[in-house]
């Protein structure tokens, strides 16, 4: 772009993003874009020869483009339809590739506990009963098991009786 005034620069790239918001209007024909445009940039292209330049491309690109789908042959009725099935089984596939192994992993974490459990009980209940038969096998051969609390209360200190009853005496 040569060098233009800072404002007729702003006017140029205004004009250039308009374009892009611009339905195609008659291809070949710059006429009916400058309708759709603001007065202001009407005024602005018709002043500026790249302008005019960048008018007539967009409208020559357009009928290229419009040349090239009349040649295309109508999607069915069903088109949309089958599009979306096989994009949504394409992601179902990337996401399952990409989380395969932690989505096994989550169903089968509820079956694991259950089994632990399960093996936790048979294993708990065959311990205790292993205990209680040794411990019945045992029984006669142990002696008296020692506790930190005495069975049978130790008998009275007569001396502490004998002096607390001496003072009461006359």
């Amino acid at each position: 772009m040569r060098e233009l005034p800072m404002g007729e620069k702003i006017n140029c790239e205004w004009l250039r993003n308009e374009l892009e918001g611009l339905r195609p209007g008659d291809a070949g024909n710059a006429s009916p874009l400058l309708v759709q445009l603001p007065e202001e940039l009407r005024a602005h292209a018709a002043a500026c020869a790249e302008c005019q330049a960048a008018l007539q491309n967009w409208a020559d690109t357009r009928q290229a483009f419009a040349a090239m789908s009349e040649d295309l042959p109508q999607p069915g009725r069903w088109f949309t339809a089958r599009v979306m099935g096989a994009i949504a089984a394409q992601e179902h596939d990337i996401e399952e590739r990409k989380n395969g192994f932690w989505v096994n992993v989550r169903r089968l974490a509820p079956r694991l506990v259950a089994l632990a459990t399960l093996l936790l009980m048979l294993g708990g209940t065959w311990a205790f009963q292993e205990r209680r038969a040794a411990s019945s096998m045992q029984g006669t051969r142990m002696g008296p098991v020692e506790s930190i609390f005495e069975g049978v209360p130790a008998p009275p200190n007569d001396d502490i009786i004998a002096t607390a009853h001496e003072d009461k005496l006359p």
